[in-house]
């Protein structure tokens, strides 16, 4: 255990040293992604699979959407992404394409003129599949958490901070953030968006906005000695507020007849 403990101080105390030795910047972002370009897929006809040392995803490049994506969060990794400290600011928190996928910053822009919400839960966001702060353990995770297509769809403001938030919250606290029980110390996450509800075009790019996100969270129960798996069918409204959860879990089964597949077949653990 003290070893343990000794490795991750010694950790910690090496990064300022290391991002010493270089800038965190958009070259940077950039040359990171192209150490890890997509792979073809047979899921569907526009998918690619994207895998880099922190998650994967299978997205449908064509809708700009990521219909899987599979991450395991640990108790580690929130002690290191506590002691770390990124800002979310700057390169830690802009946004890049996978290698041969457009920026679709404009598009978002685009989408937000027309709707004229700014602020306000009708807004159109960048909504992560797998959470920027379950991912901010270290800098590069953190950087390719914030790839368009393969980890984010159009998602409604009020939906990213609301049941979508309180999920990945909810994550944490299963680690025993913030004085909660420590009831395991790792969540498997399987993530996705499902359906189209309406689509807005830039140039040559057209997204969809997902007419629902879902989740499933499987982890090992250590305190009352038994396996855990919570899933959730989030419909990507403005309406959604971090109290309606609960209300958003859904058995496995009806996941899968929703979906159509089978996520936990498609990435396995």
């Amino acid at each position: 255990m003290w070893m343990n403990k000794w490795k991750l101080t010694v950790g910690f105390l090496l990064f300022p040293v290391a991002m010493l030795a270089q800038t965190i910047n958009g070259e940077y972002a950039r040359a990171l992604h192209r150490q890890y370009p997509s792979q073809p897929t047979d899921f569907c006809p526009s998918c690619k699979l994207w895998v880099n040392p922190y998650y994967k995803s299978i997205a449908d490049t064509a809708r700009h959407m990521p219909l899987l994506t599979f991450y395991i969060y640990t108790k580690a990794h929130r002690l290191e992404q506590e002691a770390l400290k990124l800002p979310r600011s700057g390169t830690y928190a802009a946004w890049y394409p996978s290698v041969g996928q457009p920026n679709e910053t404009a598009l978002y822009s685009a989408a937000n003129k027309v709707i004229n919400r700014p602020d306000q839960p009708e807004e159109i966001q960048k909504g992560h599949c797998q959470a920027w702060i379950l991912l901010a353990y270290t800098v590069d995770a953190a950087i390719l958490s914030d790839t368009y297509t393969f980890n984010s769809a159009m998602e409604y403001r009020g939906q990213n901070l609301g049941t979508e938030i309180a999920s990945e919250d909810l994550c944490r606290k299963l680690t025993g953030w913030k004085g909660n029980p420590e009831l395991t110390d790792s969540v498997k996450i399987w993530c996705g968006t499902f359906g189209s509800q309406a689509t807005y075009t830039k140039g040559k790019v057209t997204g969809t906005v997902p007419a629902y996100y879902y989740k499933i969270l499987k982890y090992k129960d250590h305190l009352h000695g038994k396996e855990i798996t919570t899933c959730y069918w989030f419909p990507n409204q403005p309406e959604e507020t971090q109290d309606k959860l609960k209300q958003r879990e859904v058995s496995y089964k009806q996941l899968k007849v929703n979906l159509g597949f089978d996520p936990m077949a498609v990435f396995t653990e």
